[in-house]
């Protein structure tokens, strides 16, 4: 991998950290998340709600089956009772997600499992072939799909869509402010012996350098930028002040609401929740790199053998969705969701299952705010 990125500075001079990230994670050969399927969990770099255990999974499905039974009801009101359901997951690592939510609807709700369909939507084919070996024992229920264009092909989504910590491994530029200047400059990574080093960019990136131009327009981050009052901040911002932008993540999702021609959109993930693009409190940024359930000090250091990730602002991929007509249901808490979706299981122990001392210590882990509860949000956003 440092192989891989040496030569491409050498070839185009120093790399935006977007392209560093690019390739230091999503190599097809050598990226972190194509070679290391051990990733997460205690074995791995760091934990996710999927490695507490079962109990994320269960709780989604008894929310899906809620959210599908419901899509169902009103497609059969608009004579379209066959039409079949789909959920959608995107960034899939694994599998693992996958299988305990299809366990438990074959388990609970067969009656739904027959008519759902199950896509994964994963651009690797290391991954996906990581994928099939775990679901293989639901046979044709689960499609894969390499893009959304491939999704739109097939028809679209009517059902739900949803991802776990996924945005905020999306590739990241990184802007820093010159009190100086007056202007924000972009940080870029070069090579200095055998280390990589951060070095100040000549100009703006093209995904970026609307903002650089307060009065011009702002292409797709218009309404975010605008409503955080970015430009009257800058000013007083001090010297070096960091900010990430993920362009990519921002179309990502922009390009998922397109795909849902009715239902839900779901992601969990930490971040920016305040409408504020500018983070006052993060003046150093946000970027950072694990490994081995540590933080590392330096985020360029062994590409392609640590977890590198920066906060969603959940600012801007709200105002994405719903550029393309989805209405926003809620921004909260991860332990605000899931503690609502527990209560009504609780209400339907035939439906959902007795709550064992095993699922009670996992709910723990997922909703307490010393641990995953308060890390994480969950922003749903509709289209009826």
């Amino acid at each position: 991998m440092e192989e891989i990125l040496r030569e491409e500075i050498a070839r185009c001079g120093p790399l935006p950290c977007a392209r560093f990230m690019e390739l230091a994670l999503y190599h097809p050969e050598h990226g972190y998340y194509e070679r290391n399927r051990a990733a997460v969990g205690q074995r791995g770099d760091f934990y996710t709600s999927v490695s507490v255990g079962e109990l994320f999974g269960q709780l989604l499905a008894f929310q899906f089956a809620e959210w599908l039974t419901e899509l169902g009801t009103r497609n059969a009101e608009r004579g379209m009772a066959d039409a079949p359901l789909q959920v959608v997951e995107a960034g899939a690592h694994d599998g693992q997600l996958a299988e305990d939510i299809l366990l438990w609807l074959r388990k609970r709700r067969p009656d739904l499992m027959d008519r759902v369909e199950y896509w994964i939507l994963d651009p690797s084919e290391r991954r996906q072939e990581w994928q099939r070996g775990r679901l293989s024992m639901f046979g044709s229920r689960v499609r894969w799909f390499a893009n959304w264009g491939e999704v739109q092909q097939a028809g679209g989504v009517t059902g739900v869509i949803f991802a776990n910590e996924l945005l905020d491994a999306f590739p990241v530029h990184r802007l820093a402010w010159s009190a100086a200047e007056q202007r924000w400059f972009e940080w870029g990574v070069r090579s200095m012996g055998e280390r990589f080093i951060w070095t100040r960019l000549p100009e703006l990136h093209a995904n970026v350098a609307a903002l650089a131009q307060p009065s011009a327009a702002l292409g797709n981050l218009d309404e975010a930028l605008r409503e955080s009052s970015w430009a009257s901040l800058a000013p007083v911002l001090p010297d070096g002040f960091i900010l990430e932008l993920a362009p990519f993540a921002e179309l990502w999702w922009n390009i998922a609401a397109q795909s849902l021609r009715a239902g839900k959109l779901l992601t969990f993930d930490y971040g920016h929740t305040t409408g504020e693009v500018i983070n006052p409190t993060k003046p150093a940024g946000t970027l950072r790199a694990y490994r081995d359930h540590q933080l590392v000090d330096d985020i360029l250091a062994a590409p392609g053998t640590q977890d590198i990730t920066a906060h969603v602002s959940f600012a801007v991929i709200t105002h994405a969705g719903e550029r393309a007509g989805l209405a926003t249901t809620e921004l909260t808490e991860q332990s605000r969701f899931l503690t609502r979706i527990a209560q009504r299981t609780m209400q339907q122990p035939a439906a959902f299952g007795e709550w064992t001392r095993e699922r009670g210590r996992q709910f723990q882990t997922l909703a307490h705010p010393d641990h995953l509860g308060r890390s994480f949000s969950a922003l749903l956003q509709e289209r009826a």
